[in-house]
């Protein structure tokens, strides 16, 4: 089976097909590949603790018997019902055990009274797992890649209905913004604003998730901190930027989280900027924006407006698109190339 994709991920998480007894799970974003291998395991065995249906393997444990991947998976449970064997990975430690598991199962030599659940980071296309995996029939390969904005929304949205929550727009897109890539990191963020609305059993109806919410619950965290580097660099204040980076790794922003914190803090820049180029004032342009400015940012986000326009924003808006392209292209180290960015943005602004 090739490598499943977009709705076939989600059906095959819904509902997997039987005649497959094997899957790899991998890809840089671990957050996500932990979840989705929760997900298919629980619904074979609900409790991890059960010692006769559950199983977990490392890479240590196949290094000597590669063979007994495929034991594992023909053995039959003391209580009755399918197994989960659960192997973690760093990678091609285990593409001889499960390339031997493949082929018994294609071949019919393996019979399988359970499944086996392999989770991987970061496969090339050159990978000796993805390849075996890929090419079975009595295997299936789901990659997990970074969270993209509209995959942020949808989670949101979701883990909100499931608690009776629906989000006014510009609380979502605050929420949107402030959210990294991890996905972990992010659907743990999304539960503390929940937990923080309240969930429904403590409620007497629907609610709804707004700005305010986002902004008691979430943004004196995450989101304050990347918004801090961002108004470090649109200030031209490179002792604050230093302080604010630190401040963000610490909370656990990504990377490309905060670049993309930059990215959209320089584009609100340049949407209020057309729009005085227009006519309108920087009061009624803040206004206009989607989230508004808040209050207490308003003279700083005015200043910048008349710091950052013509040809410095374009340029400013370039770097920013370059380092992310950089950032996931080169396999150059992320961090270093979100701080020389960042740092360039507070020296060309105090110029």
């Amino acid at each position: 089976m090739v490598a499943l994709k977009g709705r076939a991920i989600k059906s095959f998480l819904a509902d997997r097909d039987k005649t497959i007894g094997a899957v790899l799970i991998y890809g840089p974003d671990a957050g996500l590949v932990r979840e989705r291998a929760d997900l298919i395991a629980r619904a074979i065995v609900p409790d991890f603790k059960d010692p006769f249906n559950y199983i977990e393997l490392t890479d240590a444990d196949l290094k000597e018997e590669p063979g007994r991947l495929s034991d594992e998976a023909a053995a039959l449970s003391f209580m009755g019902g399918e197994r989960v064997i659960r192997l973690r990975t760093g990678g091609e430690g285990a593409a001889k055990a499960a390339a031997n598991l493949l082929d018994g199962l294609d071949g019919g030599h393996v019979k399988s009274n359970g499944l086996v659940v392999i989770e991987a980071g970061g496969l090339t296309p050159r990978s000796g797992l993805r390849k075996a995996f890929e090419k079975a029939k009595s295997g299936a390969a789901l990659p997990c890649y970074s969270d993209g904005p509209a995959e942020l929304r949808n989670m949101a949205i979701e883990a909100a209905r499931a608690e009776d929550l629906r989000f006014d727009e510009d609380a979502l897109d605050l929420l949107t913004g402030i959210l990294g890539e991890d996905h972990g990191v992010s659907r743990a963020e999304i539960d503390k604003l929940i937990l923080f609305k309240g969930p429904k059993t403590l409620r007497g109806g629907p609610g709804t998730l707004t700005l305010e919410d986002v902004r008691a619950s979430l943004v004196d965290g995450l989101g304050d901190a990347m918004d801090d580097t961002a108004s470090a660099c649109a200030d031209g204040a490179p002792g604050g930027l230093a302080q604010a980076l630190y401040k963000a790794a610490a909370a656990g922003a990504s990377p490309i989280g905060l670049l993309r914190a930059l990215q959209r803090n320089f584009a609100r820049l340049q949407t209020a900027g057309k729009m005085v180029e227009a006519g309108d004032s920087p009061a009624g342009a803040m206004k206009k924006l989607r989230p508004p400015v808040f209050f207490a940012e308003q003279r700083a986000f005015e200043a910048r407006l008349y710091k950052w326009r013509g040809a410095r924003l374009d340029a400013a808006l370039r770097m920013l698109i370059d380092a992310e392209l950089e950032a996931k292209t080169t396999g150059a180290p992320q961090k270093e190339i979100v701080e020389r960015v960042a740092l360039r943005l507070a020296v060309m602004a105090g110029r």
